[in-house]
């Protein structure tokens, strides 16, 4: 959490049971140990939590509607100043390891910057054997300690305003606080923990003896690997690593089981290793999720409309929101137009991770597959798609398998000819370059490459074999689009007006909410 001109409570929305407060205990602990935050020197000291909901049952008892009608109307400034009073004496609860369990409502209410004087001192009291420290307070499922935005608006502030506290609150909604543009005290997103797969398979599961990488089945298969023991480390709810027969514990001794059975070649071991984890997750009966396909593409954090709607399923990604993994994977928008669209590239990309026993080059589509999903859902909502600075007026009404290459790597101009507009086509047999491919409204051939690697070498050779067909005579126009979101430095990639590469943020912003699959994905 980088330091603020203003003060700020960071946040956290993620869906239930999905890592929330656990992440910012970990941070904490994360932070004391290395006595770093974002580079720079941890000033945090002492952690507080304080629960509105769950934990066991012990937590601070919620004000009503009612009980705020009686003591202050509908008058917003009364209820934020009780807020703020709330707020107090919950905080030394706390400092008492007790849990308010009936508040009830003064005769007379304090301003705000009054209740902060006196809360200044239950701070410093507490904090007195370290009076230079910062203390951070938890403040968890927010929402549930009244209905209303500005009562909980006066609560949060009136800790956040505090020289030496940070308040971070989790919950599945966002903060009663303005973005980070305002003048006042705002909210701060900070992303969710994610499984880390790569630190588990490397420390819990046993692979194979004479396991190649070099061999791209191999390497295909372990990619999509990662990605569905991901998923299935979600829906078993990221607990249970630490307990011996959990659910978690059981799935990575069966894994392991796979990986030794000797009997089988490798490719044929990783394959049922892929469909064990897929069966964890990928048969969840699919829910109507209101703004899905909004959450697919991506919705600024900063957004006005992002104060006064509630989004179910909220994760938060750098500086927009998106649904988590297994919502976007499984979830419909019923009421959005977009939704048969979406649902036809959310069956595709399903099959693309299920089908790693027949295809051997099915894990090398996981990327592909998810930009084509994207591009897809977001050129029909908006009518265009923006590659770095090129905008590109395209409006997909369906996806298509396409063969434009013969055996040989040249093109077939019939068939290049013979491409529908409104139709994003990906890529079926042999192509030197081009996994997806389309033509705009005015007839403009599209080629968009993707790449998933980290290695400037691999991707100037991606570049250059984009240039090398799209400069070949008889075409008409072309347009080249490589997608690097794991290269955040161009380097020497030849970037000119027929041929653009876009790198790092750009690339990724295109991929909308199923950016977190790149948590997982190996940049190799």
């Amino acid at each position: 959490m980088p330091k603020e001109q203003r003060p700020t409570v960071a946040y956290i929305t993620a869906a239930s049971h999905s890592g929330k407060s656990a992440s910012v205990v970990l941070g904490f602990l994360r932070c004391r140990q290395l006595q770093t935050l974002d580079g720079q020197r941890s000033p945090f000291t002492h952690y507080l939590y304080m629960p509105f909901r769950n934990n066991g049952g012990n937590y601070h008892s919620c004000v009503d509607e009612e009980e705020l009608m009686s003591t202050c109307g509908r008058n917003v400034k009364l209820r934020e100043a009780l807020g703020a009073m709330y707020m107090r004496d919950c905080f030394r609860r706390a400092l008492n390891v007790s849990y308010t369990k009936y508040w009830k409502a003064p005769d007379s209410i304090l301003e705000v910057v009054d209740t902060q004087v006196s809360l200044k001192n239950d701070v410093s009291e507490f904090m007195r054997r370290s009076p230079n420290g910062v203390l951070l307070v938890h403040v968890d499922e927010h929402r549930e300690m009244c209905p209303d935005p500005s009562f909980r608006k006066g609560a949060l502030r009136v800790l956040a305003e505090l020289a030496n506290v940070k308040v971070f609150a989790t919950y599945t909604d966002i903060p009663p606080l303005p973005a980070q543009s305002s003048s006042g005290t705002c909210r701060q997103a900070v992303a969710c923990l994610m499984p880390d797969v790569k630190t588990i398979m490397e420390q819990r599961l046993q692979m194979p003896d004479g396991l190649d990488m070099g061999q791209e089945a191999v390497l295909l298969r372990v990619a999509t690997l990662r990605v569905t023991l991901g998923l299935a480390l979600q829906k078993l709810l990221l607990v249970g690593l630490h307990v011996e027969f959990s659910e978690v514990e059981t799935l990575l001794k069966d894994l392991n089981g796979k990986l030794q059975e000797s009997a089988e070649r490798i490719d044929a071991r990783l394959a049922s290793c892929i469909n064990l984890c897929n069966a964890k997750w990928i048969d969840d009966e699919a829910g109507n999720t209101k703004y899905l396909i909004d959450l697919l593409c991506g919705i600024r954090e900063s957004d006005a409309e992002v104060q006064e709607q509630r989004y179910p399923q909220v994760v938060v990604l750098g500086n927009r929101l998106a649904a988590p993994l297994l919502v976007l994977l499984r979830g419909r928008d019923l009421k959005d137009p977009a939704n048969m669209l979406h649902r036809r590239c959310q069956s595709l990309f399903l099959d693309v991770l299920s089908r790693s026993d027949t295809a051997v080059v099915t894990a090398g589509k996981v990327l592909e597959f998810a930009y084509l999903w994207s591009l897809g859902v977001k050129s029909n909502k908006y009518g265009e798609v923006r590659f770095g600075r090129l905008m590109v007026q395209f409006q997909c009404q369906d996806i298509e398998p396409g063969s434009i290459f013969e055996q040989s790597g040249m093109l077939n101009a019939t068939k290049v000819e013979a491409l529908k507009q409104k139709v994003l086509y990906y890529a079926e047999g042999n192509h030197p370059c081009a996994d997806l491919f389309f033509k705009d409204a005015s007839g403009v051939l599209y080629f968009v490459d993707v790449g998933g690697t980290s290695n400037m070498s691999k991707a100037e050779n991606k570049s250059r074999k984009m240039k090398a067909v799209i400069s070949r005579p008889g075409l008409g126009t072309v347009q080249g689009i490589v997608l690097l979101p794991n290269v955040f430095d161009c380097g020497r990639i030849d970037d000119d007006k027929s041929m653009r590469a876009v790198i790092g943020v750009e690339a990724r912003q295109l991929l909308g909410g199923l950016v977190q699959l790149l948590t997982w994905l190996p940049d190799d």
